[in-house]
Order: structure tokens, then C-alpha cells, then sequence
């Protein structure tokens, strides 16, 4: 897998390591008053590639005009036969696409005239079938194109991955504090994790697209794990 996973552990400045050292010699409840300990905070960040991008793609019919000067409806099963036959020729099978909504609408200019609309989603694997798509599909009958949700199909891993940077991090926060106090960690007594915590995927429109503008931001999903590690620690 060419994930590229950038874990980035939170150093604590003076003004941290000062509140912590203050608050060493604080009792917990239930343990005895002569027993010290020293309360952390540990944070990871990961970024993820994501490799399962859900779109949605709206569809309206429309009135195509001809040299004659007349107009013909273009119907909806004509636009989503293109709109399927672009998906196809981007790598996405019809078994990859499901109808998200249906609905319709009166032609502002034919007040009698029902005009219908769908709309579709379609999973795919990363950010080039979703270039190759816009690329490729028309603009006539086409009235959103967005990518509705982002996500990868072993994003447990890397929640367990975020997680145990974070108390690696929380750790090695609280050998240094026992370190420079000549302190010796004996081991943690409790444990809250507070993650993860991430970012919605904006919505993002077939115009953003066609300009190219926003795309590098959403090509990865970014999780923040934290944790706060209370750890009992013995003089040396």
C-alpha cells in the first residue's frame, strides 16, 4: 500500500512542562496521599490516503435546440446513458453506482412542462478516475457533481496506529518530566482517551473541479488522536 502516513507527536514547550511539574505531587482518588503522579497529555496526527470517494452526480432534462429553430427534450434515461458510459470509461462498473434521489420540477419557461431529475452516486478508488470523470463527462444536463464522502477501507488500522502514537507519546512526555526531576516512571495508573477527532469532507462542486481549484485539499483525511495518561512515578 503507498499510503503515506505523517505522524506528528506535540513536544511540550515550558510553559506545559511548568503547569505538569506543579501538579506532580497531586493525589488521586483512592490512592494514599504519600503516592505521587504525574498527569500527561500525548496527541498523534495522521493523514490517510483515501481509497473509497463516493460522488454524486445530478441529472436534469433539458430542451436541446436544432438548426430548424425548434427545441426537442432531452429526456433523463439519454443523460444518465452518457453519464454511465463516462463512468464506465473512467473504471467504474454499474454495480458501483446506486440512485441517491429522485425528483422534478416545472420548466420556468413552460409552466405546463414536468421536467425530470435524478441523482446517482458512484464510488471509486482515488482522485484520478474523479479528474478523468470531470474530464470527460458533459455539462448539458449535468446539474451537481460533487464528492459527497471520503474514506478508506482500513481506516481502523490506522485508528489504532493514531492511537498508540498518541500514548507513545504521552509516555515519552512523562519520562522526560521524571528524568529532569530525578523521578522514575513505575507505570501508568489511568488512561482517557480523547480522539479521534477529524475533519467533515467539504462539498465540493463540479465547478471547483473544472477549474482544478481545492482538489489537492481533500486528498487526504486527517484524524487527531489524543489521550491523558496519569502515570506513578517513584523517586530514584
Amino acid at each position: 500500500m503507498n499510503d503515506v502516513i505523517h505522524i506528528i507527536k506535540n513536544k511540550m514547550n515550558r510553559t506545559v512542562r511548568a503547569i505538569l511539574i506543579s501538579a506532580m505531587m497531586t493525589p488521586i482518588a483512592g490512592l494514599s496521599q504519600s503516592v505521587p503522579a504525574i498527569e500527561v497529555t500525548g496527541s498523534a496526527t495522521v493523514n490517510i490516503v483515501p481509497d473509497r470517494i463516493t460522488i454524486e452526480i445530478g441529472m436534469e432534462e433539458y430542451y436541446k435546440h436544432t438548426d430548424s429553430g425548434d427545441s426537442i427534450l432531452v429526456r433523463l434515461p439519454e443523460i444518465e446513458k452518457q453519464v454511465r458510459k463516462t463512468l464506465r470509461s473512467a473504471g467504474v462498473t454499474d454495480s458501483m453506482i446506486v440512485v441517491a434521489d429522485m425528483s422534478n420540477s416545472y420548466d420556468r419557461n413552460k409552466p405546463t412542462e414536468l421536467m425530470m431529475a435524478k441523482r446517482i452516486s458512484a464510488t471509486v478508488a482515488d482522485f484520478n478516475q474523479i479528474e478523468k470523470i470531470a474530464d470527460r463527462i458533459g455539462r448539458k444536463g449535468i446539474a451537481c457533481f460533487n464528492i459527497a464522502k471520503i474514506d478508506n477501507t482500513e481506516i481502523e488500522r490506522y485508528n489504532r496506529q493514531g492511537l498508540k502514537a498518541a500514548l507513545d507519546a504521552a509516555r515519552e512526555k512523562a519520562e522526560f518530566i521524571a528524568e529532569n526531576e530525578g523521578l522514575s516512571i513505575t507505570g501508568p495508573y489511568e488512561i482517557v482517551e480523547n480522539g479521534p477527532n477529524y475533519y467533515d469532507t467539504p462539498e465540493f462542486s463540479n465547478v471547483a473541479i473544472a477549474r482544478g481549484s481545492g482538489m489537492e485539499g481533500m486528498r487526504r483525511i486527517v484524524r487527531r488522536y489524543s489521550v491523558k495518561v496519569r502515570y506513578l512515578f517513584s523517586t530514584k
